[in-house]
């Protein structure tokens, strides 16, 4: 299902084998790269260089909503320097309760996962394990991989399960599926921004993204601003006179109490058959016009 070759470009995802990062960067990039598994999100993007030039994370999930770990990595200043998204992926979800051979829904005292797939199965859990003690982990392959070990964080591996791809069990011997499809509702998807390190670098012939003129940017209050001022996003957002698709929000970096930093999707504005300006000087129009508004603007990404 997975291959890689020494004499390919090499792209980082959230591992080990068998995440879902792992399989919705293979249905993206299919051979064309070495894939090189990373223990958390902010490995992912660490790890981008001249030699590893491609990534891929997790964004958004549709039951579970955005990725808090990756939003917390776009808030840091390699992104939109040296590293930018370049488009993204859907994968669909189908979670599963996987345990060792031998081990019953009875015997499950705790349950390892990433946190997303732990509110994604959030119902089923009440339903069925509800008295078991939700274990959060970087990923739900490491969650898997963990019950392989004797005593798992301390834990009786034979009183713990991990919700993860059912894929997980032909990759590590001893683990067997004891429920599919746990996940809520049977409409689960999850986004993925692919990333790239800088964005001259081509993408390799396999992979075909959406084209849809969008940009990522991250807007903020400048850092010399005074303790008092902040960022007026409304008066941003006006003043950006393109199609704004979603915006979200996470905590400054900077030391100022209760700053926020903002994170807005846009694309360009339809053409309604007239002439417009090509969607490289839509953007930079539009990111002057939000930097008189008083905002400190970073591209992050242009897809």
């Amino acid at each position: 299902m997975f291959a890689s070759g020494s004499e390919k470009p090499k792209l980082a995802f959230l591992g080990p084998l068998g995440t879902y990062s792992h399989q919705a960067a293979h249905e993206c990039f299919k051979e064309s790269v070495e894939y090189l598994a990373q223990p958390t999100i902010a490995d992912v993007q660490q790890t981008l260089s001249a030699d590893v030039p491609f990534g891929i994370i997790p964004q958004e999930n549709s039951i579970n909503g955005s990725v808090v770990e990756t939003y917390n990595l776009l808030r840091t200043p390699a992104v939109g320097r040296e590293s930018f998204v370049r488009g993204y992926t859907v994968l669909a979800i189908q979670h599963s309760l996987v345990v060792r051979q031998g081990v019953k829904i009875e015997d499950i005292e705790n349950v390892l996962s990433h946190e997303q797939a732990l509110g994604q199965c959030r119902t089923w859990l009440a339903e069925h394990l509800p008295t078991a003690s939700l274990v959060p982990m970087d990923s739900t392959a490491s969650a898997a991989e963990k019950l392989l070990s004797a005593e798992p964080g301390g834990l009786d591996s034979r009183k713990c399960a991990a919700i993860c791809s059912s894929v997980v069990v032909t990759i590590y011997e001893g683990l067997e599926v004891l429920q599919e499809g746990i996940q809520d509702g049977e409409e689960n998807f999850t986004r993925f921004y692919v990333l790239s390190h800088g964005l001259d670098v081509a993408l390799p012939a396999a992979v075909v993204l959406p084209t849809q003129n969008m940009a990522l940017l991250r807007l903020q209050a400048p850092f010399e601003s005074e303790a008092a001022s902040r960022l007026d996003i409304a008066k941003a957002v006006t003043t950006l006179d393109l199609d704004l698709v979603r915006i979200d929000r996470r905590p400054s970096l900077h030391a100022r109490l209760f700053d926020d930093v903002y994170f807005l999707e846009i694309s360009a504005t339809p053409d309604n058959g007239m002439e417009f300006p090509s969607w490289s000087d839509q953007l930079q129009r539009a990111v002057e016009r939000m930097k008189h508004s008083g905002a400190e603007v970073a591209v992050l990404g242009v897809w």
